[in-house]
């Protein structure tokens, strides 16, 4: 299939990072989605802690000032908008990634969700694959529905 063939594609990556090793994990996923040539959202989960307990730990006060300044949480429109939707996740963020995949699913049930697996081998090298094979499947899909 040559360059102008190519169906639209539009990916969105959402992520919940404190330290900053998940939104490295999302950053490679959009990188793979973009070499796709895929349109690309950066979507950034709400903290759900307080500010209290946020302020208390110096790295994550910091490196949420940054994010903050980086990035928008996911809306709505971004879910209607996304043929699919990568979600870049840790174990150490479950409230966070569960309470947004179950206002996902209620809203917008029809959206194919892809998730990026954290492979402890090469983290960054797999969610960069992973970005361009959702491209992939999200144009086929596309392609076939036309």
């Amino acid at each position: 299939m040559s360059e102008a063939n190519l169906a639209p594609v539009n990916v969105m990556v959402v992520f919940y990072s404190r330290y900053g090793e998940t939104e490295r994990l999302a950053l490679a996923a959009g990188l793979g989605a973009v070499q796709a040539r895929a349109n690309l959202r950066l979507r950034r989960l709400k903290d759900l802690a307080d500010a209290a307990s946020i302020e208390r730990d110096p790295r994550w006060s910091e490196n949420l000032q940054r994010m903050l300044a980086d990035y928008i949480p996911p809306r709505e429109i971004d879910a209607d908008w996304a043929d699919a939707i990568l979600v870049a996740s840790s174990p150490h963020s479950p409230a966070e990634m569960e309470q947004y995949l179950k206002a996902l699913q209620a809203g917008a049930a029809h959206l194919k969700l892809v998730h990026v697996i954290d492979d402890p081998a090469d983290r960054l090298t797999s969610a960069r694959a992973q970005g361009k094979q959702a491209v992939e499947k999200a144009r086929q899909g596309k392609a076939s529905s036309e």
